[in-house]
């Protein structure tokens, strides 16, 4: 009770099969877009994380994200500090810094669980999936990336999920939008909350989250970026919207788009979708070419986007969206004698051999209690080894699914196990 009190995750069997689903099939996506998996470690050097974040981040935010990061004890003052692993870019482009070579393109991916404090201090695990394309500014590497969130989403039978786009301008066309809103937050800053006052300063493009119905209605006035795009940066966005138009993929263009991070640059979108009655932020994700330089000392253009993989589950969960697999064929061995334990072990042996699931029978059972367990355990036959059947050389056979049973020579098992396994289908 406690683990799921403090946000840890605890997965048993009748999860797990639709989470290696999940997993499988946005597996396969990625795979065909030539994503190459990238396994980060969940301890990291606290250090590195937290330069990381002042760089991802404005002043006040990366206090404020860096307090979420789950810093462990040191085991002495010789080791460096260590925390749990809270988000992916950073680790990426330190990684990717390291090989990469001007011109090339890499396609990254990564899958596992992150760790957070939420908002009262308390440990958070969550799983996210990351897809980073690095080396390429072009229009097609944002589209591939905006893309490929939408099809791993629809692909998983999410076929209502949808897109906002907005675009954060370029370092030639922002500069006057910053002024801007500066000049309009001061003249403002009495009406609005000191939590969105002081977070807008440092970031005109962050997300308040602010619901006081007086900081929203003075924000509704406020510049957007849209209205001061240059012309190349409004070129692009107008190319990447035809794109996805042309690809089918529902998108709506919301100047209010905001992100908490303030190192995105040009095309920024999220993943949106319907559940429970109401909007929820599946992911997301944009255009970052400034911050590898910021983290590496390199110039590294980069796209890319996040999932969130638990929201994902949940509603793919509630909607029936998992469906279970074919069963593949499988054995209930049962003797209850200790004279022929080695002999229970050489047939399961044997058809381990030829790709036959078994279940062994480990518990002194009544016949029918065997059988509930071996139809409990999805099994298409029940092998019966006696002692009085193998003196004759022989044991029983019986077919769980046609109500059907018989005896077989002992030489021929596995010949009849085959048999049955092709008549069910389950090759």
């Amino acid at each position: 009770m406690q683990a799921r009190q403090i946000g840890i995750h605890q997965f048993m069997p009748d999860k797990i099969w639709k989470w290696k689903i999940l997993e499988q099939k946005i597996g396969q996506h990625l795979y065909l877009h030539d994503y190459q998996e990238i396994r980060l470690s969940i301890l990291q050097n606290h250090d590195v994380i937290q330069e990381g974040l002042t760089v991802l981040l404005e002043k006040e935010e990366a206090k404020e994200n860096g307090d979420t990061v789950i810093k462990l004890p040191r085991l002495s003052e010789a080791e460096p500090a260590i925390a749990l692993r809270p988000e992916g870019t950073i680790s990426v482009l330190h990684h990717a810094a390291a090989t990469h070579v001007d011109g090339e393109v890499q396609r990254f991916y990564y899958f596992g669980a992150m760790f957070r404090r939420d908002l009262g201090q308390s440990p958070r695990e969550f799983h996210q999936l990351g897809a980073e394309l690095l080396g390429s500014d072009s229009i097609i590497s944002v589209n591939e990336i905006i893309s490929m969130g939408v099809k791993i989403c629809q692909g998983l039978g999410l076929k209502d999920v949808s897109l906002k786009l907005n675009s954060f301008g370029c370092e030639t066309c922002r500069p006057d939008f910053i002024a801007d809103m500066e000049s309009f937050l001061k003249k403002n800053k009495s009406e609005l909350c000191a939590d969105c006052f002081d977070k807008l300063i440092a970031n005109p493009f962050a997300d308040t989250r602010c619901d006081e119905p007086a900081c929203l209605k003075i924000l509704d006035d406020a510049p957007v970026m849209l209205n001061y795009l240059c012309d190349e940066c409004k070129s692009r966005f107008d190319s990447v919207k035809k794109i996805q138009a042309n690809l089918a993929h529902q998108y709506v263009v919301n100047p209010k788009l905001y992100k908490n991070y303030a190192y995105y640059n040009d095309v920024v979108f999220d993943l949106v979708i319907n559940s429970g009655g109401k909007e929820r932020l599946l992911g997301g994700g944009g255009r970052y070419d400034n911050l590898s330089r910021g983290i590496t000392g390199k110039n590294i253009p980069a796209v890319g986007f996040y999932i969130d993989v638990d929201m994902l589950f949940e509603i793919m969960d509630r909607r029936g969206l998992f469906i279970p697999q074919d069963k593949s064929f499988c054995v209930y061995i049962v003797s209850h004698s200790k004279e022929l334990e080695m002999m229970v072990l050489q047939i399961a042996h044997e058809f381990h051999e030829n790709n036959i699931k078994t279940v062994l029978s480990t518990n002194t059972r009544t016949m029918e209690e065997d059988e509930l367990a071996a139809r409990r355990a999805y099994c298409d036959l029940m092998l019966i080894v006696r002692e009085e059947n193998v003196r004759d050389g022989k044991v029983l056979i019986r077919n769980l699914s046609k109500e059907h049973q018989d005896y077989v020579s002992l030489n021929g098992i596995l010949s009849s196990t085959l048999i049955a396994r092709k008549a069910l289908n389950k090759e």
